[in-house]
């Protein structure tokens, strides 16, 4: 039998405890002004703690949005219709009010990934390119089945959709109906 590796070893309990508190501390004040002593207080751990688990902010930041502590995933509907999928995706994304605690995380995941190199790529690899996988198998279906044209750049599409939600949290504006529709109606051409 293997003897236990020396040195403590690390709580589970503990570790989600600091992402709890990582995603409060987020949304309250934002990254920029993300205290791991505030962390390390609310999530009753030692200010060390974090500092052993966790290299930089960013690496505990790019932990919880991974672990899905820190950023809303919205499923892809499927129904045979694919404006009606598409606006009922960007509709639950749009119920995110600009001043909601998903908004808020929203605009602290891109301050991570925009901080760190690594962390933008663990972040695109676990969490942006399966939206994008998601949302892009259902425009391709849809132009195999006709209800797009048949030209329709499936990856431009995908890549403006994913971007106008960033772009309007992060700038604080409702994706509200309205827009939504002006959305779909250029980026998803009837054949």
């Amino acid at each position: 039998m293997d003897s236990p590796r020396p040195g403590r070893v690390r709580s589970e309990a503990a570790r989600l405890a600091i992402l709890a508190a990582t995603r409060d501390e987020l949304a309250q004040v934002g990254y920029d002004k993300l205290s791991l002593d505030r962390i390390a207080a609310a999530a009753g751990v030692g200010k060390a703690t974090i500092y052993r688990w966790y290299p930089s902010k960013s690496a505990l930041v790019a932990e919880g949005v991974l672990e899905g502590h820190l950023f809303p995933v919205t499923p892809t509907p499927r129904t045979d219709d694919v404006r009606a999928d598409i606006r009922g995706w960007l509709g639950a994304l749009g119920d995110l009010a600009p001043t909601s605690e998903a908004a808020a995380l929203i605009r602290a995941t891109a301050a991570a990934t925009a901080e760190d190199e690594t962390v933008a790529a663990r972040y695109d690899e676990q969490v942006t390119a399966l939206v994008r996988g998601a949302l892009g198998e259902r425009v391709r279906d849809a132009v195999a089945e006709g209800q797009i044209r048949p030209d329709a750049p499936v990856d431009v599409v995908v890549d403006v959709l994913i971007s106008i939600v960033l772009f309007r949290v992060l700038t604080r504006q409702e994706l509200g109906a309205g827009f939504i529709d002006d959305l779909i109606g250029l980026v998803l051409p009837h054949p």
